[in-house]
């Protein structure tokens, strides 16, 4: 004799921050999705030089004499490039899964940020800026690497043709506030050819919107402007 039992479930009930929440995290991963060949990239640009070192290494010891000085010096080259390259790594993997949300200085932090991304966006024609080093200001990693890189991409993923964004900062009435201000080149075409081909999908406004609901930060968007306040 066969005991079955019927299990009915109830529809989940989501409350509004649950859904925001929710929307989120959808747009973080997007966010990740669509700087994973970027990721991917440098992590390969990182471990490349160890390669082209072996292999020198190998065509040295094929020799009849070897030059045993020059290739303890290629090992010794080896293991630098080796420690150097696991450093590397260990910081790209944090952007997929972070240890601790430190805080750090605003334009130490978009630098970082925008050197991900400043190879691919040169293929669009974007040029971008940091002129950030007027304010001493911190903020979490996470808002660097979350809402910033979301605003910066959906800023640019669309844009046809050549452009530059300013990425600047400012200490305003007990916020700190981020700008993101884009101008399209001067007697440029507008080219559909240049707009990003993302790996997943675009970044759109409402991913930029769910991430700064749930960080707690303002948003001002304007014509080829994103304004980004927290509170100090």
């Amino acid at each position: 004799m066969t005991d079955t039992t019927t299990f009915q479930t109830q529809p989940a009930t989501l409350t509004g921050s649950d859904i925001t929440e929710r929307l989120a995290e959808a747009a973080r991963y997007a966010l990740l999705r669509r700087l994973s060949p970027a990721i991917r990239h440098d992590m390969a640009g990182a471990l490349q030089p160890i390669s082209m070192v072996a292999v020198l290494l190998e065509k040295r010891l094929q020799k009849p004499v070897p030059d045993l000085a020059v290739i303890g010096k290629n090992v010794h080259d080896i293991n630098t490039l080796a420690r150097e390259a696991s450093s590397t790594c260990m910081q790209l993997m944090s952007w997929l899964a972070p240890k601790q949300d430190v805080s750090v200085a605003i334009h130490e932090g978009v630098q970082e940020a925008i050197a991900l991304v400043a190879t691919e966006l040169s293929f669009q024609g974007i040029t971008l800026v940091n002129d950030t080093t007027c304010v001493a200001a911190t903020l979490p990693v996470s808002v660097l690497r979350g809402l910033f890189m979301a605003s910066l991409l959906a800023l640019t993923d669309t844009h046809p043709g050549p452009a530059t964004v300013v990425l600047g900062a400012a200490v305003e009435a007990g916020h700190t506030v981020l700008t993101l201000t884009l101008t399209a080149a001067t007697g440029a075409d507008s080219d559909e050819s240049m707009t990003a081909l993302a790996a997943y999908r675009v970044l759109d406004w409402d991913d930029v919107r769910a991430l700064a609901a749930v960080g707690s930060a303002g948003l001002v968007l304007s014509s080829g402007r994103v304004e980004l306040r927290f509170p100090s």
